[in-house]
């Protein structure tokens, strides 16, 4: 039995834990290879060089499965949902390249929070006050971190915020398809189409990668896909409410990684912002996890009467 076929006999529970953690280490692997190829090569290029790699580590998928696989009547969708991606990503990028990579990861904590009140506008959701109450909590964790008015903001933190916003109407697309669509196609849909507006932006400031790039693009083809691989197999196998405190893992990894690779640290006002941004939107999780449970036992109990 290979070990894949042993994890798909674990408890849900323990195999949402086990890919999160793979996807957190991912995630915290990116955060360092974009930070080291941002020293030779412009953001924009940057992007350019994920959306290639993600499409095309997604091509053996797309051998095995077919062209089939990638029929749909919900490009439109597809379209916008790629456009907050790639806005987002290079803002995420240019945050990373312009700030310890553990402040800009503290700061990408608060995308569950711009969900909250992108769902509430597109959505029309109706948020109730746990998660309003919440969100306001989040923020003011996020303002703990920038601190306006005892440190200059810089320009690589707004950006990074920005980058979160983007991510949350992203996010929101992909769980507008997720009802009908393949995740695979999603995911090689994504970095496929958003190929086209990267390499317009990648033209400006191009600069011919070297063979002493190879290894770290590779990486971060690797690690582009495998983080959102592990992270869809996450929630599946387990409610969101517990997957989420995992993804937190994420920020002493990266800090870790910071602190050995680039030498930089991280004070105690982006830990105690962290901290708040992380319990407020583990919260949020938490009462949509029970509103969702609570939602189906009531489905069942009007089924039996």
């Amino acid at each position: 039995m290979n070990s894949y076929a042993k994890l798909g006999h674990l408890p849900g529970s323990v195999r949402g834990v086990l890919w999160m953690m793979l996807s957190s280490l991912f995630y915290a692997l990116i955060y360092v290879v974009v930070r080291g190829l941002a020293e030779s090569f412009a953001v924009n290029q940057i992007v350019f060089f994920r959306a290639v790699l993600g499409s095309a580590f997604m091509l053996p998928w797309l051998f095995t499965a077919g062209l089939g696989a990638l029929y749909t009547r919900r490009i439109p969708t597809y379209l916008w949902r790629m456009l907050f991606s790639y806005v987002g990503a290079v803002a995420w990028m240019y945050g990373i390249a312009g700030m310890p990579i553990a402040d800009a990861n503290a700061l990408m904590f608060t995308m569950p929070l711009f969900t909250v009140i992108l769902a509430a506008i597109w959505l029309a959701e109706r948020p109730g006050i746990h998660r309003i109450s919440a969100t306001i909590v989040g923020f003011a964790g996020a303002l703990i971190i920038l601190r306006p008015g005892m440190i200059e903001i810089s320009m690589a933190a707004l950006a990074t915020l920005f980058a979160a916003a983007m991510f949350s109407g992203a996010l929101i697309g992909s769980k507008m398809l997720t009802a009908t669509e393949n995740p695979n196609a999603m995911v090689f849909y994504l970095y496929t189409l958003m190929i086209p507006p990267a390499a317009i932006g990648a033209m400006f400031g191009w600069t011919n990668p070297g063979l002493s790039d190879i290894p770290l693009l590779i990486a971060l083809g690797v690690c582009t896909v495998g983080a959102q691989q592990c992270q869809t197999r996450a929630f599946r196998a387990a409610p969101a409410s517990l997957v989420v405190i995992v993804n937190y893992v994420q920020l002493p990894l990266i800090a870790l990684f910071g602190w050995l690779i680039f030498a930089q640290s991280t004070d105690l006002w982006t830990w105690a912002g962290a901290a708040v941004i992380c319990t407020s939107t583990y919260y949020v999780s938490y009462r949509e996890g029970r509103n969702a449970r609570m939602s189906a036992d009531n489905k069942c109990d009007g089924g039996k009467s």
